[in-house]
């Protein structure tokens, strides 16, 4: 069992990048985890033993190499007394039990930032491929609700509650089943309301999907998002609430209670949060390496927040009118004095359709008001035709051509 760890130990160059590390022996070793991820746990507790000794010498001697097993061998095995010898220097190691502590917090963390291995299957499932919501239960069972605004409430019996009226018997909770995943599919067109077992409250817009646990079990409630959601979340300062992006695993979304909105569709190259009541942290994964924690960005309620998907940083954070991005939960696009091309775009994204604007159009043309995202791709189109004074019609490629 200990072997895995002797290795190192007996290992000149790990011990001289713990002793007198360098920026060139780290991203050696750096990239060494990324290659063996296997590793990552060994490491991790190495590098925090190999921590409490102060030489600077490349190899270690047997008593040393024995201790530091000693004490791993105590962290990993807490309920086995060791029948082998373990020298432990009481004065030089008292603050053991507190670094021991320290570590179990640190693997705990670490462990809770890996993906789910469930999640890269479930995305086999396209969103662009539906025409209807759909929930996928753990099960592999499918429920397809046709309704263009869906209502889903999930507890921690054995039912679920559709648009508040059909009730449908699904599969007991198992052992397993606190690793289990869940996704609503909202297809574009359409948006859905999700209740999580924990009360937390979800709306998932067009052309969107969340991946959830069936209950939480952790220490932190997970679920993935890819597209926009607006996050209604149930206070538990116990039990953090965490979203993780499908299109960037380098940012995380974190609140214990609170209300925000994210937005995080792949046809863009930022994720933008904006938050309406409370805290949220963004938590910055991309810069975490084994000396360094990761950064976060503390925003406050009417904040908006841009974070760079190339660049691994929030290049954005200011004031804003919160309803602007958050009326679509009613149903609403709203615009002030917005320009024509950023409002077909809106709708284009919408309604998963391309919008092109001929020639003789001015794009930069201002408008201000509301379009009722409930209606009719068409009956939206007509509104905006009368209200910008133009005309529009469908080309033979299913595109949209607005023309004067």
């Amino acid at each position: 069992m200990l072997k895995g760890f002797a290795k190192y130990l007996d290992d000149a160059k790990f011990v001289d990048w713990i002793a007198n590390p360098t920026e060139e022996k780290t991203k050696y070793w750096e990239k060494f985890i990324k290659q063996n991820p296997s590793e990552k746990a060994k490491i991790l507790l190495l590098k925090e033993y190999l921590s409490l000794f102060k030489t600077k010498d490349k190899v270690l001697t047997a008593n040393e190499k024995q201790e530091i097993l000693g004490l791993i061998y105590s962290k990993i095995q807490p309920n086995k007394v060791s029948r082998g010898p373990i020298y432990l220097n009481i004065f030089k190691y008292a603050a053991v039990a507190i670094i021991v502590f320290g570590i179990g917090f640190y693997l705990t963390k670490e462990t809770v930032n890996e993906p789910n291995a469930e999640i890269e299957s479930l995305l086999q499932v396209s969103v662009d491929s539906a025409s209807d919501t759909k929930l996928v239960l753990s099960d592999d069972k499918e429920i397809i609700i046709e309704d263009k605004k869906s209502d889903v409430n999930y507890n921690e019996g054995s039912t679920l509650v559709i648009n508040r009226k059909d009730t449908i018997a699904i599969s007991k909770a198992s052992k397993n089943d606190d690793v289990a995943m869940n996704q609503l599919i909202v297809p574009f067109g359409k948006h859905s309301k999700l209740t999580l077992s924990d009360g937390s409250i979800v709306h998932l817009n067009s052309g969107s999907r969340l991946v959830f646990p069936s209950k939480f079990t952790k220490s932190t409630r997970e679920v993935y998002l890819g597209g926009e959601a607006f996050f209604e979340v149930e206070s538990n300062k116990n039990s953090p609430f965490i979203v993780r992006l499908l299109k960037d695993e380098d940012l995380l979304v974190q609140a214990v209670g609170t209300k925000f909105n994210v937005n995080s569709y792949d046809r863009h190259n930022s994720v933008t949060t904006v938050l309406t009541e409370g805290e949220v942290h963004l938590r910055d994964q991309s810069k975490k390496s084994l000396f360094k924690k990761d950064e976060h960005t503390v925003m406050k309620p009417g904040q908006l927040a841009e974070w760079n998907v190339s660049s691994k940083t929030v290049v954005d954070q200011r004031k804003v009118n919160t309803d602007y991005y958050t009326a679509w939960i009613d149903g609403l696009l709203l615009f002030n004095s917005e320009t024509l091309n950023e409002i077909t775009s809106r709708i284009s994204a919408y309604y998963n359709v391309e919008i092109r604007l001929a020639d003789n159009v001015d794009g930069t043309f201002k408008l201000t008001g509301k379009l009722d995202l409930n209606e009719s791709l068409e009956t939206i189109m007509e509104n905006l035709a009368i209200t910008a004074s133009i005309s529009y019609e469908k080309t033979e490629n299913n595109e949209l051509l607005i023309f004067k």
